[in-house]
């Protein structure tokens, strides 16, 4: 087994969860200031940036065990507190996305206008989030019914159907009227490959691990039917 390092561990233990709220901070201070100066497109923008800490809070910390049911029902792991997803790649996926979408907030105020590109792909990630949650979900109650589970909730779902999914409809809103061209369409698989690819697939690929020393410290919300 690989000797941890003290620093990453530190930091991909809570450090960077509190960096990242105060980053949902500094972008709903944003949202609420210029309430009546952005229009709805800004805010989908700042929103997901906002949102995606919140959502990790619930993911990891409050009930906690996202990796748990990630790593079971896409990777059927043998040690899902540890492989493929660990404390390390998760961080870089969230932190990296949430640090995009402020990215783009910028770029998106500098040109004057946020790209229909960025609000089709937003659309097209927050149905992804609402329905993956669905099936885990889903997933998960019919794994653990037998120990007493009664509905589909699992690690995240609550910020994935009242936060991303109200989103999602919004970015539908913002792009009424627009005609979909070629560009803004390639603007949103850009979007999407950058999150699903740069952000999910690369640091999960390089760093996956069956005993990694980065693994998470419990199974939250799953320990329960896990005894």
């Amino acid at each position: 087994m690989k000797k941890e390092n003290k620093l990453i561990s530190w930091w991909c233990d809570r450090a960077w969860i509190k960096f990242g709220f105060m980053i949902t901070i500094v972008m709903m201070v944003f949202i609420m200031m210029n309430w009546n100066v952005w229009d709805d497109s800004y805010k989908v923008v700042a929103g997901i940036a906002a949102l995606i800490p919140v959502h990790v809070i619930e993911e990891w910390v409050f009930p906690g065990g996202f990796h748990y049911q990630y790593n079971v029902m896409l990777y059927r792991s043998s040690n899902p507190i540890a492989y493929p997803m660990c404390r390390v790649s998760d961080m870089f996926t969230n932190l990296v996305t949430t640090l995009f979408y402020v990215v783009l907030l910028c770029y998106s105020l500098h040109i004057g206008y946020v790209h229909p590109g960025i609000l089709l792909g937003t659309l097209i990630f927050c149905c992804l989030e609402f329905c993956m949650h669905t099936a885990f979900g889903i997933y998960m109650y019919l794994k653990f019914k037998d120990k007493g589970k009664t509905t589909i909730y699992g690690a995240g779902s609550i910020t994935a159907y009242l936060g991303f999914a109200p989103l999602g409809v919004l970015s539908y809103y913002c792009l009424q009227g627009v005609t979909i061209t070629q560009q803004i369409i390639l603007v949103a698989v850009g979007l999407l490959a950058f999150i699903a690819v740069i952000c999910i697939l690369i640091p999960e690929n390089l760093i996956k691990d069956k005993q990694s020393p980065y693994a998470f410290r419990n199974n939250g919300y799953y320990e329960q039917y896990l005894k």
